[in-house]
């Protein structure tokens, strides 16, 4: 889910930053560039950890800027399908439900709940119920699923999971099997 990942670019540093050090420079523009931006081929890039290599400036005519090429670390994150996770469920729909994994949110849709159907409560806002066993859940809830489909491209992700299978759901509903 995590990874860290060495990434190759080219940084304009603009003539402004010239009298500073040269790799806070890179650190910062790389930074504010790129961090919470999402690849499709890593993911999402979470954090510029150092930068590892810098080129000599080139200047490019008409542009009175230095280019240079630059690898740098970052710790990114990227789901795998199957990959099995846990997080907390931070939104309710009619649909489904959002839970937190790492920094972004997967979906739960209502049918990879459970076999049981699972629908809005009438009686309390934001919570699902199952219809026979009266299962609830809601924000706050702590759950383990299994990323069913995971799709990363330059501008979005989109995660699903699913709560069916054995080991997988609310962590007290695990609780309540374990004990029985």
């Amino acid at each position: 889910m995590y990874y860290l990942t060495r990434i190759r670019e080219t940084v304009r540093v603009p003539p402004n930053r010239f009298g500073d050090r040269i790799e806070d420079v890179i650190l910062d523009l790389s930074r504010s560039k790129n961090e919470t931006t999402i690849g499709g081929d890593i993911g999402m890039i979470v954090a510029i950890l150092n930068v590892n290599e810098i080129s000599p400036g080139r200047i490019v005519p008409g542009d009175g800027a230095t280019f240079h090429d630059v690898e740098y670390e970052a710790l990114t994150f990227r789901p795998i399908d199957d990959e099995i996770t846990e997080g907390e469920v931070v939104e309710t729909t009619k649909f489904g439900f959002f839970m937190r994994i790492g920094c972004t949110d997967a979906l739960a849709h209502i049918s990879q709940i459970s076999d049981e159907y699972f629908q809005m409560s009438s009686r309390a806002s934001g919570v699902l119920v199952g219809r026979e066993s009266g299962r609830t859940i809601r924000p706050g809830d702590l759950v383990r699923g299994k990323i069913i489909t995971a799709t990363v491209d330059h501008v979005s992700m989109k995660i699903a999971v699913t709560m069916k299978g054995e080991g997988l759901g609310l962590k007290n509903w695990l609780k309540e099997e374990q004990k029985a």
